[in-house]
Protein backbone atom coordinates (compact mmCIF):
# COMPACT_ATOMS: atom_id res chain seq x y z
CA UNK A 1 0.00 0.00 0.00
CA UNK A 2 2.91 2.33 0.70
CA UNK A 3 4.00 2.08 -2.94
CA UNK A 4 0.54 3.15 -4.14
CA UNK A 5 0.57 6.09 -1.75
CA UNK A 6 3.90 7.22 -3.21
CA UNK A 7 2.55 6.95 -6.75
CA UNK A 8 -0.56 8.88 -5.72
CA UNK A 9 1.65 11.61 -4.27
CA UNK A 10 3.62 11.87 -7.52
CA UNK A 11 0.37 12.25 -9.49
CA UNK A 12 -0.84 14.90 -7.02
CA UNK A 13 2.36 16.93 -7.42
CA UNK A 14 2.24 16.68 -11.22
CA UNK A 15 -1.41 17.75 -11.14
CA UNK A 16 -0.58 20.75 -8.97
CA UNK A 17 2.23 21.69 -11.36
CA UNK A 18 -0.12 21.47 -14.35
CA UNK A 19 -2.72 23.63 -12.61
CA UNK A 20 -0.08 26.29 -11.95
CA UNK A 21 1.16 26.03 -15.54
CA UNK A 22 -2.36 26.54 -16.85
CA UNK A 23 -3.04 29.40 -14.45
CA UNK A 24 0.25 31.24 -15.02
CA UNK A 25 0.91 30.49 -18.72
CA UNK A 26 -2.45 29.45 -20.17
CA UNK A 27 -1.27 26.04 -21.37
CA UNK A 28 -1.62 22.44 -20.27
CA UNK A 29 1.33 20.21 -19.50
CA UNK A 30 0.98 18.45 -22.88
CA UNK A 31 0.79 21.81 -24.67
CA UNK A 32 3.94 22.98 -22.86
CA UNK A 33 5.78 19.81 -23.85
CA UNK A 34 4.78 20.27 -27.50
CA UNK A 35 5.80 23.94 -27.42
CA UNK A 36 9.21 23.04 -25.99
CA UNK A 37 9.66 20.26 -28.55
CA UNK A 38 9.48 22.87 -31.32
CA UNK A 39 12.67 24.57 -30.15
CA UNK A 40 14.52 23.79 -33.38
CA UNK A 41 12.00 24.77 -36.03
CA UNK A 42 9.66 22.71 -38.18
CA UNK A 43 8.54 19.26 -37.05
CA UNK A 44 5.86 16.86 -38.18
CA UNK A 45 3.17 15.64 -35.79
CA UNK A 46 4.88 12.24 -35.74
CA UNK A 47 8.21 13.79 -34.78
CA UNK A 48 6.53 15.81 -32.03
CA UNK A 49 4.75 12.68 -30.78
CA UNK A 50 8.02 10.74 -30.67
CA UNK A 51 9.87 13.58 -28.95
CA UNK A 52 7.23 14.16 -26.26
CA UNK A 53 6.11 10.53 -25.96
CA UNK A 54 2.50 11.73 -26.29
CA UNK A 55 0.29 9.48 -28.43
CA UNK A 56 -0.23 10.57 -32.03
CA UNK A 57 -3.95 11.07 -31.42
CA UNK A 58 -3.35 13.27 -28.35
CA UNK A 59 -0.56 15.15 -30.17
CA UNK A 60 -2.99 15.97 -32.97
CA UNK A 61 -5.51 17.35 -30.47
CA UNK A 62 -2.84 19.35 -28.65
CA UNK A 63 -1.58 20.83 -31.92
CA UNK A 64 -5.12 21.85 -32.88
CA UNK A 65 -5.55 23.54 -29.50
CA UNK A 66 -2.22 25.37 -29.90
CA UNK A 67 -3.24 26.50 -33.39
CA UNK A 68 -6.48 27.93 -32.03
CA UNK A 69 -4.46 29.82 -29.41
CA UNK A 70 -2.17 31.24 -32.13
CA UNK A 71 0.89 29.49 -30.70
CA UNK A 72 1.69 27.19 -33.65
CA UNK A 73 1.05 27.27 -37.36
CA UNK A 74 0.98 24.39 -39.82
CA UNK A 75 2.30 24.17 -43.34
CA UNK A 76 2.82 21.49 -45.96
CA UNK A 77 6.11 19.60 -46.03
CA UNK A 78 8.22 20.64 -49.02
CA UNK A 79 9.17 17.02 -49.79
CA UNK A 80 5.79 15.36 -49.14
CA UNK A 81 2.66 17.47 -49.60
CA UNK A 82 0.66 14.89 -47.60
CA UNK A 83 2.66 15.65 -44.45
CA UNK A 84 1.89 18.64 -42.24
CA UNK A 85 4.70 20.49 -40.52
CA UNK A 86 4.36 22.66 -37.41
CA UNK A 87 6.30 25.62 -36.10
CA UNK A 88 5.94 28.22 -33.39
CA UNK A 89 4.52 31.65 -34.11
CA UNK A 90 6.09 34.73 -32.50
CA UNK A 91 3.53 34.30 -29.72
CA UNK A 92 4.62 30.66 -29.40
CA UNK A 93 8.31 31.58 -29.21
CA UNK A 94 7.52 34.07 -26.46
CA UNK A 95 5.47 31.44 -24.61
CA UNK A 96 8.26 28.85 -25.03
CA UNK A 97 10.84 31.25 -23.60
CA UNK A 98 8.63 31.90 -20.57
CA UNK A 99 7.98 28.20 -20.04
CA UNK A 100 11.68 27.36 -20.35
CA UNK A 101 12.44 29.84 -17.57
CA UNK A 102 10.23 27.98 -15.07
CA UNK A 103 12.21 26.63 -12.17
CA UNK A 104 10.65 23.24 -11.48
CA UNK A 105 11.46 22.09 -7.99
CA UNK A 106 9.39 19.06 -7.10
CA UNK A 107 10.59 16.96 -4.21
CA UNK A 108 9.76 13.33 -4.97
CA UNK A 109 11.48 11.93 -1.90
CA UNK A 110 8.94 10.15 0.25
Amino acid sequence: MECLNKIKEVFRKVSEFEQALNRDYGVTLNEAMVICSLVDGLKSAGEISACTEISKTRTSRVLLSLEKKGIVIRSFCDDDKRKMMFMLTDKGINKRDKIKSINVNIDFSM
